[in-house]
């Protein structure tokens, strides 16, 4: 399988010009993409992530599977020929209208003022088929700090879906909506988003995670990750080599996965984070560090505050020998652009980064 991941900066609340910039990435990487299987994004790809309130992030909810985001991932996966999974800020909505010219600002969603607050809102992803249709739907189960605030928890937990995969031969035909069932790869599906990776409000438990305990018990194959992650990097470090990577957010990622990495199956993780810089205080206990020359007095009034992003998006197979983990691509912790990796044959003939965990003390 071919799978693409798209990684970039998008700007807090400027939806319009981030879609361009997705656009022209993917156009400029437009070789790279031939056949691909599945594009995944970030979280909130296009209305950025470091969002501080309901009140500020209500101009840019869309409706459930009908706003910019999901408009955008129809003509993309019917362009490309592919899945494409992208995350946005969902407005609920018990009966979706259809995809339309709809767009997220309060004259359009109809809300008076008496609601405008007490809207349920929901972090959500979308995937689309090459047809374009709506093939999946997820809503984040663990919040984190800063989408505690304006979001919802999804009430219905991870969710996994058998998510149909076309013989490259047989994509044009597919698109065209004329392709058949023969040689159909179907992947049970698990779709994440960020701090679904962690324990619930990072309450101590043992392992695994109940990310982890539903792969394993829905023997999912394709777990796929979008993520709006942070680094505690400076700016300078982001700066100055953009093309390394966020190695304590890539070691944080490995650990979570011991289970997984430790099991006797094989699952294929596709991890879709951003990188870049957004405005805003830092919340509560997040690991994030300020520049050696931020004006102290600009951190006393939340001026010149940011949020960093680890970027380091990875492509890989966990499951395929205990203790080891397979990562087929790395993007850097800054860098834009398209990782596309073929996971087919990933491991054989030294194809792949190979990593193997170190034996605890008193391991056999």
């Amino acid at each position: 399988m071919k799978i693409a991941t798209l990684q970039f900066s998008p700007q807090l609340g400027l939806v319009s010009e981030n879609i361009a910039r997705a656009d022209s990435i993917l156009f400029s990487s437009s070789s790279s993409l031939h056949d691909i299987d599945i594009l995944v994004l970030p979280e909130l790809a296009f209305t950025g992530y470091n969002h501080p309130s309901l009140r500020s992030i209500t101009p840019f909810l869309e409706p459930t599977s009908a706003g910019p985001s999901t408009e955008w991932a129809i003509r993309t996966a019917r362009r490309l020929k592919c899945l494409v999974t992208v995350g946005y800020p969902e407005l609920y909505s018990p009966t979706p209208p259809p995809v339309s010219t709809l767009k997220p600002t309060m004259l359009n969603l109809g809300l008076e003022p008496e609601t405008y607050y007490t809207l349920t809102a929901y972090n959500s992803t979308v995937t689309v088929n090459p047809l374009g249709e709506i093939v999946c739907h997820y809503r984040k189960s663990h919040l984190y700090y800063t989408d505690e605030v304006w979001a919802q928890e999804s009430p219905d937990g991870f969710t996994t879906t058998e998510l149909n995969f076309w013989p490259k031969v047989q994509a044009s035909a597919y698109a065209e909506g004329e392709g058949g069932q023969q040689g159909v790869v179907r992947h049970t599906t698990t779709q994440a988003i960020c701090m679904d990776l962690n324990h619930h409000h990072f309450i101590p438990r043992p392992p695994p995670s109940a990310l982890c305990k539903h792969v394993l018990a829905t023997e999912t194959t394709l777990l796929v990750l979008s993520t709006a992650w942070l680094t505690h990097l400076p700016s300078s470090a982001l700066l100055s080599q953009p093309e390394d990577f966020d190695l304590d957010t890539l070691a944080y990622w490995f650990n979570a996965l011991e289970p997984l990495i430790e099991g006797d199956r094989e699952v294929i993780c596709v991890f879709a984070n951003r990188c870049g810089e957004e405005p805003g205080r830092v919340m509560p206990n997040v690991l994030v560090q300020k520049n050696e020359d931020d004006d102290e007095e600009d951190e006393e009034d939340g001026e010149g505050a940011e949020v960093r992003y680890a970027g380091s998006s990875w492509i890989g197979k966990v499951g395929v020998g205990k203790g080891k983990l397979i990562v087929g691509g790395i993007m850097g912790r800054s860098e834009e652009g398209v990782l596309v990796v073929e996971t087919e044959g990933m491991g054989e003939g030294g194809k792949g980064l190979q990593f193997e965990r170190r034996k605890r003390d008193g391991e056999g």
